[in-house]
C-alpha cells in the first residue's frame, strides 16, 4: 500500500512541477552538477543534449514492466517568474547502476528526495550528504554500499525518511541520528550493524516506522521504543541480535499497527502479563515468533479486535488455548506452532475457516482423526509423544506400516515425480499453504507461515526456475519448495538403522551478475532428529553461486521408525530482493538411504 501511495504522489509532483517548465531553464552549475552525478553512479543514458527539466527524454521515462523501475529527476520552474528551474528530486531505481554515491548532493541546493532503490551502487555514504539541508528523503535499498552512517547525516534536520536496509553497512549506529527530529521512517535492516540502540534515540518522537531486522546489534530491546515513540505504526524486529525481554508497551500508541519481532537473544518475557493493557484501534499484526515467551496467553486478548495475524510460534507458552481468542472476528492467520498448550484443542479451531497452525505442542486431545482440519488448521505433531518417539499420534490411525520396513526415502521437492541416473524421487507437488500438513506414503511434511508485505492473495510456494530446466542433468533442481517460516519432512515406516541423508540445494530466486538480482541473501537452519545441524545456512556461499547445485550429506540414528528434517528461517537474511516477499527455508530435494 505504501508504494502505491508514494508512486502516486510522484506522479503527482511530476505533473504539477512539470507544468511550470515552459522556457524555464535549469542553471548551467546544476546541468554540471547532474553531469557529475552522472558519471558517479554510471547512470550512462542522460540526454544532455536536451533541458533536463523538460521532462524528455531521458529525464522523465513513462513506467515499464519492471514494477519497481522508476527514472524521473523532478524540478520546480517556479522561479524568478516562471525562468529558472532547480532539481527537487532525483529517482533512479532498479537500474543496476553501478558506480558509487556523488559526494556532490549539496551542489543541488533545493534536492529533497534521492531514491537510488535497487542498484548495484557500492561504496560508501559520503559524509558531504549532511550538507545538503533541503533533503527530506533518503533511499538507498538494496545496493552494496559499506562502510558506517556518516554522523555528518544528523546534520538534516529536515529529513523524514531515511531507508538504507539490504545493503553492507556496518558498525554502530550515531548517537547524533537522535537530532532527526522530523525522521518518519528509519529502515536499517539487512546490515552489518553492531553495538546497542543508542539512547539519544529517544528523542525520535516523530519516528512512525522502525526497522533493524538481519542485523548484528547486542543489548536489550529498549524501553523507550514503546514509551517514546507515541506516533510508531510499523517495528521490524526479526533477528536483530538484540536480547529480551519486550518491554511493555504504551497505551498511547494510537497508531499502532504492526510489531514483527523474531528471534530474540538473553532473557524470557512472561506473556501471563500482558504486554499491551489498552486497545490499540488499528492494530493488525503482531509477530513475537521465538521471543522467549512464557506463561500462558492472557484473556485480555479479547481487546485486540482489529487483529489479522497473529503469531506466536516457536516459544514456550503453555496452559491451554484462551477462549477469548475465539473474539477476534477479523483474525485470518493464527500460528502457535512449537509451544507447549496443553488441554484439548477448543472446538471454534476445528470448526474455523480461517488459517491456524497448532502444530508441534503438547495437547491431550485435538478432537479429530488426523493431522489436518478441513485444510486450514494444521495438527501434525500436536500431541505429545510418550518418550518423544514412535510415530505421531495424528498418523496412527492413517497409516499401516508394513511387515518389511523402508530403508529408503526420495523426494523432488516441489515438483513432479523424476528419474535422475536410474534413482527415482517421488513427486512433492502439493500446494501447500499458510497451515498445511500433506501426507504421501511414507512421508508427509508440514509447512507455516505467511510472507508479510508481498501483497499476493496466496504465497507461492512450489518455485520452478526457467533457467536450470534448459540444462541437461539439473532436474532435481528444477523445482523447489520454499516456506515463510517453518518447513519439516517427516519420513516413516523406516528400519531402524543409520541413514545417509542427502539434502540437495538450489538457489533458484537470485541471479549472478552484475545486478541487484544478485545481492539477494537466503538464511535459514537445518535440523536432523530434533537436532541443529546448520545455523544461517546460505545456499549461494554453500554453492559458490546462484542456479548451482549443492548436497549437504549428515548421518541420522533412527530408533523408532521415524526421521525429522526441519528448516526453520531465523529472521536472518534479505527478505525484498529482488522483490518483496523473497526469503525462507528452500529445499530442491531430500535422499534418505540405508546403506
Amino acid at each position: 500500500m505504501f508504494i502505491h501511495r508514494l508512486l502516486f504522489a510522484s506522479i503527482f509532483i511530476v505533473y504539477c512541477l512539470r507544468t511550470l517548465t515552459n522556457g524555464a531553464t535549469l542553471p548551467d552549475d546544476e546541468v554540471e552538477a547532474l553531469r557529475s552525478i552522472s558519471r558517479t553512479l554510471g547512470k550512462t543514458d542522460w540526454n544532455f543534449s536536451i533541458e533536463p527539466c523538460s521532462g524528455g527524454d531521458s529525464w522523465l521515462d513513462q513506467p515499464t514492466v519492471d514494477y519497481y523501475y522508476v527514472n524521473n529527476v523532478t524540478c520546480d520552474c517556479s522561479f524568478n517568474n516562471n525562468t529558472i528551474c532547480h532539481v527537487t528530486h532525483i529517482l533512479l531505481k532498479s537500474q543496476n547502476l553501478s558506480g558509487t554515491l556523488p559526494p556532490n548532493l549539496a551542489s543541488l541546493s533545493y534536492l529533497q528526495q534521492i531514491d537510488l532503490t535497487r542498484n548495484y551502487l557500492n561504496g560508501t555514504i559520503p559524509t558531504e550528504w549532511g550538507s545538503s539541508m533541503r533533503l527530506v528523503s533518503i533511499s538507498l535499498f538494496g545496493n552494496r554500499l559499506t562502510g558506517s552512517i556518516p554522523v555528518e547525516l544528523a546534520n538534516l534536520r529536515n529529513l523524514t525518511s531515511l531507508i538504507l536496509d539490504n545493503n553492507g553497512l556496518s558498525g554502530a549506529l550515531p548517537a547524533a541520528l537522535g537530532n532527526l527530529s522530523k525522521i518518519e521512517r528509519l529502515h536499517l535492516s539487512s546490515n552489518k550493524f553492531t553495538g546497542e540502540i543508542p539512547e539519544m534515540l529517544a528523542r525520535l518522537t516523530s519516528l512512525k516506522e522502525f526497522r533493524i531486522s538481519d542485523n548484528n546489534f547486542t543489548g536489550q530491546i529498549p524501553d523507550f521504543i514503546f514509551r517514546n515513540w507515541t506516533n510508531l505504526e510499523e517495528i521490524y524486529m526479526e533477528g536483530s541480535g538484540l536480547s529480551g525481554p519486550i518491554p511493555s508497551i504504551n497505551a498511547t500508541l494510537l497508531n499502532l499497527t504492526y510489531i514483527i519481532i523474531s528471534d530474540l537473544n538473553g532473557a524470557e518475557t512472561n506473556f501471563t502479563q500482558p504486554l499491551i493493557d489498552a486497545s490499540l484501534p488499528k492494530f493488525n499484526r503482531l509477530v513475537l515468533r521465538s521471543c522467549n515467551l512464557v506463561g500462558e496467553i492472557p484473556d485480555t486478548f479479547e481487546i485486540f479486535t482489529t487483529i489479522k495475524i497473529l503469531d506466536l510460534s516457536f516459544n514456550r507458552l503453555s496452559g491451554i488455548i484462551p477462549e477469548s481468542l475465539s473474539t477476534l472476528e477479523n483474525l485470518n492467520y493464527l500460528f502457535l506452532n512449537g509451544n507447549n498448550f496443553t488441554g484439548s484443542v477448543p472446538q471454534w479451531i476445528l470448526n474455523t475457516n480461517e488459517k491456524m497452525d497448532l502444530s508441534y505442542n503438547n495437547f491431550n486431545n485435538t478432537g479429530g482423526s488426523g493431522c489436518q482440519i478441513s485444510n486450514t488448521v494444521n495438527l501434525f505433531a500436536s500431541i505429545a509423544r510418550v518418550n518423544n518417539s514412535g510415530i505421531v499420534p495424528c498418523l496412527r490411525s492413517q497409516i499401516n506400516c508394513a511387515a518389511e520396513p523402508l530403508h529408503f526415502v526420495r523426494i523432488n521437492c516441489g515438483g513432479g515425480e523424476i528419474t535422475v541416473n536410474g534413482i527415482t524421487y517421488e513427486a512433492d507437488n502439493d500446494q501447500a499453504g499458510p497451515s498445511t500438513f500433506y501426507q504421501s506414503t511414507n512421508w508427509a511434511f508440514s509447512s507455516t507461515g505467511i510472507f508479510l508485505g508481498d501483497d499476493r492473495a496466496d504465497d507461492i510456494l512450489n518455485l520452478k526456475s526457467s533457467v536450470l530446466s534448459s540444462n541437461g542433468g539439473d532436474e532435481l533442481y528444477t523445482d523447489a519448495r520454499v516456506s515463510p517460516s517453518s518447513l519439516t519432512y517427516y519420513a516413516f515406516c523406516l528400519a531402524n538403522a543409520t541413514y545417509n541423508v542427502s539434502l540437495h540445494f538450489a538457489e533458484i530466486q537470485f541471479t549472478n551478475g552484475e545486478t541487484y538480482s544478485s545481492l539477494g541473501k537466503r538464511m535459514f537452519d537445518i535440523y536432523i532428529q530434533g537436532e541443529r545441524v546448520k545455523q544461517d545456512f546460505n545456499i549461494i556461499e554453500a554453492a559458490g553461486g546462484a542456479g548451482l547445485s549443492r548436497v549437504e550429506r549428515f548421518n541420522a540414528n533412527v530408533t523408532d521408525g521415524t526421521l525429522e528434517i526441519h528448516f526453520r528461517w531465523a529472521g536472518k537474511g534479505t527478505t525484498s530482493i529482488p522483490e518483496r516477499g523473497i526469503y525462507g527455508p528452500l529445499i530442491s530435494g531430500i535422499s534418505i538411504f540405508n546403506p
